[in-house]
């Protein structure tokens, strides 16, 4: 619904039903929205600007996943931790940039934040998953006004939960936090909070229980991916074909490890013993 005192569309958590769309509703929606967009004029029906071909090659919402890359640790995470900024005073902005410039993490999570949380902005989709998952818990604990960090804590708990369950059980609990995490973000902001990105997150537990865990379905992997396809093209012609001839010539160079045959330990018994004999 439109906000007039915010200016922006918000997505009330109390007037959610929690059920998702089906395909054929939103189908209906883009066609009325279609035929009354005229004259150059977009119409919106329930969100939705009209029709895409897209819609007959994928089933909507089954077949369309969010990606927390983009919806938590570059989407909601900075817009939550720009609204700290204007409650906490400069003092302790320092102290938690001090707190992340010290970090002293494994080679495999060694990402630094060069840039401070007024800047959050300007955080990589790494630095938002690392504060989300592994260290905003304890700064933010020990930095934040009681209400601020007891409120993050239930929406880092619920994405360490479904960034991997191990079970139908986890993702319910995972979906319960989320669930009163949502309703209570306007309580503790206020109701300009409840945008889209906010939204979206009441559907991941359902999305993780149809497709795995948010780990397996994001972009990390696609943008890792790309870093390294990257590497195989130079200049600015031909790159598709460059690409695909250093990828053959590293697919036919890869030697595969060869693994000396262990000796067992009754072998060697034996060995020694022959010797022995023989002397």
């Amino acid at each position: 619904e439109w906000s007039a005192e915010h200016n922006i569309v918000v997505y009330p958590f109390i007037r959610n039903n929690l059920t998702l769309r089906t395909h054929s509703a939103y189908l209906d929606a883009a066609r009325e929205a279609q035929k009354k967009s005229t004259n150059g004029k977009v119409v919106t029906v329930e969100g939705i600007k009209g029709l895409s071909t897209l819609l007959q090659v994928f089933e909507y919402p089954r077949q369309i996943v969010f990606d927390y890359m983009h919806l938590i640790c570059l989407g909601h995470l900075p817009s939550v931790i720009k609204r700290w900024c204007q409650n906490i005073d400069e003092s302790t902005i320092r102290s938690i940039d001090a707190s992340l410039s010290q970090l002293r993490l494994p080679h495999n999570l060694n990402v630094p934040f060069l840039d401070s949380m007024v800047n959050v902005g300007h955080w990589k989709a790494k630095n938002g998953r690392l504060f989300v998952l592994n260290v905003g818990v304890p700064i933010v604990t020990l930095h934040l006004p009681r209400l601020l960090a007891s409120h993050f804590l239930l929406y880092s708990m619920a994405v360490k939960i479904l960034h991997a369950p191990e079970s139908i059980d986890e993702i319910n609990l995972g979906e319960q936090i989320m669930n009163y995490y949502c309703k209570t973000a306007p309580l503790v902001h206020d109701p300009s909070v409840e945008l889209f990105s906010l939204h979206a997150h009441i559907h991941l537990a359902q999305q993780v229980r149809r497709h795995g865990g948010l780990g397996h379905t994001s972009a990390f992997a696609f943008e890792s991916c790309i870093r390294f396809i990257e590497r195989k093209a130079h200049g600015s012609k031909h790159l598709g074909a460059q690409i695909s001839y250093w990828i053959d010539l590293q697919t036919m160079m890869q030697n595969e490890l060869v693994k000396a045959p262990t000796l067992a330990i009754n072998n060697v018994n034996i060995l020694i013993l022959r010797n022995f004999s023989l002397s």
